[in-house]
């Protein structure tokens, strides 16, 4: 079977834009600075030339000065890339273009096509979006320099390119100005862009500022050749999958598969952008799409993809591709268990990258002209690895006495070009960093990226599939490896067969020695540090938890309902235990191998899913009877009043403060007992005058139980929505129409457990490969296909049906994510 390497058209689609980018000041927003981490392209971007890559969500006056290539002229062109919509990013782009005053050229390139700007319900952008884009920029940026200029010598509120967006008619309305602007005059045009002889010249008033708009789709997160998934802060990742309706469970999850035509026409704002998303994919790969898809929003996209097909790139010469669609609703058990891989439990032992504030201000403002939009909020895919915690501990030979001297000389070269403000906070940071505490911990961090190689081999790529113990001897192979090439010797007696923190530690502080080994051997340095903090006890205790907590789930699923609700409610309250220890010890984390509360809720989804599998028919709403239901509602509610923290999630909200309130009284109430003296005012008055005030108190208590039955009776009210969604879960394999039918209903697990195959995906690609009838897998055919279906299959030249199992190459894209399990 042929394969593809996606991280190599990622890269080779950079060096196609040479031209833009070289000797520009180049801004991504934070869905491209994730993708480009991770596949490793800032090298390839210093070589191709560029002055300095910068974050668009912080750009500043300070970005044009961080040049690579020591080149002192001041820049003439910047690039914006952005995983957005254009609308989206809008005042970010005009903020970089009032913060460099000498620039004249500025090319955007955006992930999201123009026909999928023009469809897109919240885009305010027509059909010819890009050219309409570049005229309504140079008319904002025209009416920005206008109002700098009509107020001469006066300073510009900055809140104004944070309230910036779009009205009704496309043009966006400017209050006040951030800064002093040069008055350049704006023109947009595609020739010629930088034939116009700009060489090092200074910019002088009244020249051209020339805007051009591209398309630029393969803004993608690779974690191997073969394996990628969407930046989790782009617009695509971020676009509802689904609408509030009956069958829906989530926003963040397609619809059940009914089979049922849709109540209107709407279709969600994640189902066109993935669509454009993969037909542009396929077309910058030279890929000819044979699609099939399992799933109702995946036979939606099927359809968007077929429509956009066209007779001229049916009749190209392409390589055929099988593409397969899948809903993540029709298996939602196999991401929520925690297989026992490496990468899994690196990104679940490692914290990730913050988000950045853009995505609510974006969508907060948007949400005014679009009332009903909304997006979600998904966990970065970046994580920080903490490397220099690991050569800050007792005992390390790193030499870091240059850092300040470093800063220092900075400073001083930087003192007559800044002003007096920025020179302050930068002197203050150069004090910080003498700090020995905070040098490396602060500064040392890194990221995975899918092409540091050994000898050719991707790492992420040989222990994506790999078991915790395989991938960790794995990587104590390559450190070992390493060392030798480097004729380092290390102390450290190895056991073959394992891998273990005090063996993989000194490796790691021997190949971070020196600056130039750190640097030469950064790949296996941070993918070692990232298993050590995976290996650690502290982490793996509580994925091993996890894991240990499933199988009983799945053994119980196999016995009766009580067994299996019974094992559910201990679980809630074991977790009620560990909040209890984590409030009495006043540390944020849990306990050594017990489970929170938000780790109960999870298993507690995992117990419904498994109960509709093998319960279906158990109570009148779910598959537990009334009693086993009620059993689970008064633990779960007992749990939160026990500890208020977990108000933080979505069906508690608006009633943090009321458990915030109760649970200062019920601390109130207990130091009023402790403090009470023991001799009561009884002992020494006989005639009680000490009971006068009595009354007072007990009508205060009627109040306070009062209040208490309130919150109650609210909580259960609430306690009762979530289980109404759990339900809906427990009946996905009754109402998804794929799971009823044919070989995926009468074969639930190839091998009898659950957590020992790939999950549906994994039995799925079993029987199409094996060219089993799948049914409700669905063939979208071509434009030739139908010609030949419609026209000519009258004459008997009609169109075979082609088999997913004949393709050379299969693309599978899972709508809704994925899980490192069915990696």
């Amino acid at each position: 079977m042929a394969l593809l390497d996606v991280t190599k058209s990622c890269l080779d689609s950079i060096g196609q834009i040479t031209e833009h980018i070289e000797g520009a000041i180049i801004y991504l927003d934070a869905g491209c600075t994730e993708s480009f981490q991770l596949m490793g392209a800032f090298p390839l971007l210093l070589a191709l030339g560029v002055r300095a890559v910068c974050s668009l969500e912080n750009n500043c006056s300070l970005d044009e000065v961080a040049d690579w290539n020591g080149n002192f002229d001041p820049a003439r062109k910047i690039v914006i890339m952005t995983s957005r919509l254009l609308s989206d990013a809008h005042r970010y782009i005009l903020r970089c273009l009032s913060t460099h005053k000498g620039v004249h050229c500025c090319s955007i390139f955006t992930s999201i096509s123009e026909v999928a700007h023009s469809v897109y319900p919240d885009s305010p952008l027509g059909p010819d979006a890009f050219h309409e884009y570049e005229s309504l920029l140079l008319q904002d940026y025209e009416e920005l320099v206008k109002q700098s200029y009509s107020k001469t010598g006066q300073s510009v509120d900055s809140d104004s390119l944070e309230n910036l967006t779009f009205e009704d008619e496309g043009r966006s309305r400017l209050t006040s100005i951030e800064e002093d602007i040069p008055c350049h005059e704006a023109s947009s045009t595609a020739k010629n862009l930088y034939g116009d002889g700009t060489g090092h010249k200074s910019v002088e008033l009244g020249q051209k500022l020339i805007v051009s708009v591209h398309h630029f789709p393969l803004i993608l997160c690779p974690f191997s050749p073969r394996v990628f998934v969407l930046p989790s802060e782009g617009s695509v990742a971020e676009a509802c999958l689904s609408t509030e309706h009956k069958d829906s469970l989530s926003a963040g999850l397609p619809s059940l598969s009914t089979g049922l035509p849709s109540d209107g026409d709407e279709v969600p704002p994640a189902a066109t952008l993935t669509a454009h998303f993969l037909y542009h994919l396929a077309a910058k790969m030279d890929l000819k799409m044979e699609i099939f898809s399992l799933g109702d929003l995946s036979k939606t996209i099927g359809k968007i993809l077929t429509d956009m097909s066209s007779l001229y790139d049916v009749g190209r010469r392409k390589r055929t591709v099988g593409l397969l669609l899948i809903d993540r609703t029709l298996d939602l058990l196999t991401p929520c268990c925690h297989g026992d891989t490496l990468v899994d439990r690196i990104f679940s032992a490692l914290p990730r990258k913050e988000r950045t504030s853009s995505s609510a201000n974006i969508k907060g403002s948007q949400a005014q002209i679009n009332p009903g939009s909304s997006s979600l909020e998904r966990a970065s895919l970046e994580v920080q690895i903490p490397i220099g915690k690991i050569l800050t501990d007792e005992g390390s030979e790193v030499d870091d006495s240059g850092l300040p001297n470093s800063i220092e000389a900075f400073l001083c070269g930087w003192d007559s070009y800044n002003s007096a403000s920025l020179m302050v906070d930068l002197i203050s940071l150069s004090k910080k960093a003498s700090n020995d505490k905070f040098c490396h911990a602060e500064l040392l961090k890194g990221s995975l990226v899918s092409t540091e190689s050994f000898r050719g081999t991707p790492y992420l790529e040989a222990i994506l599939d790999r078991r915790s113990k395989d991938g960790a001897i794995l990587v104590k192979k390559w450190l070992l490896e390493t060392l030798r090439r480097e004729n380092m010797t290390t102390n450290v007696k190895t056991r073959p067969g394992f891998a273990t923190k005090s063996e993989l530690k000194p490796m790691i502080k021997a190949l971070a020695k020196t600056q130039s080994s750190l640097i030469r051997n950064r790949g296996i340095i941070l993918l070692a540090t990232a298993a050590l903090y995976a290996l650690d006890e502290s982490c793996s205790a509580r994925w091993d938890a996890f894991i240990s907590a499933e199988k009983i789930l799945s053994v119980n699923a196999g016995d009766t309902s009580q067994s299996l609700a019974a094992q559910i409610g201990d679980l809630i309250n074991k977790s009620v235990f560990a909040g209890s220890d984590v409030k009495r010890s006043g540390k944020t984390e849990v306990s050594r191998g017990l489970l929170s509360f938000q780790d109960a809720l999870l298993l507690t989804v995992t117990g419904y899913i498994l109960a509709g599998e093998n319960f279906p028919t158990s109570g009148s709403g779910g598959p537990f009877s009334w009693q086993e239901e009620h059993f689970l509602k008064e633990a779960i509610v007992d749990a939160i009043l026990e500890n208020p923290s977990v108000a933080r999630f979505k069906f508690l909200n608006g009633l943090a403060h009321e458990f915030e309130a109760n649970l200062n009284k019920t601390k109130l109430d207990e130091t009023k007992e402790t403090s009470t003296d023991p001799l009561h005012v009884d002992d020494f008055d006989d005639d009680q005058w000490g009971k006068w005030g009595d009354e007072e108190e007990d009508n205060y208590k009627e109040e306070q139980a009062y209040d208490d039955m309130q919150l109650k009776l609210e909580l259960r009210d609430r306690v009762d929505i979530l289980f109404k969604h759990l339900h809906k879960l427990s009946g996905l394999k009754s109402k998804n129409v794929p799971l009823r039918e044919g070989p995926l209903a009468l074969e639930s697990n190839l091998s009898g457990n659950p957590y020992t195959n790939k999950g549906l995906l994994y039995k799925l690609l079993t029987k199409i490969l094996g060219k089993f009838d799948v049914p409700g897998l669905e063939y979208h055919s071509s434009t030739v296909g139908r010609l030949f279906k419609s026209g000519f299959g009258r004459f008997g030249l009609g169109q075979a049906k082609p088999s997913l199992a004949d393709q050379n190459l299969i693309l599978v894209f899972v709508v809704g994510g994925i899980n490192g399990v069915e990696v």
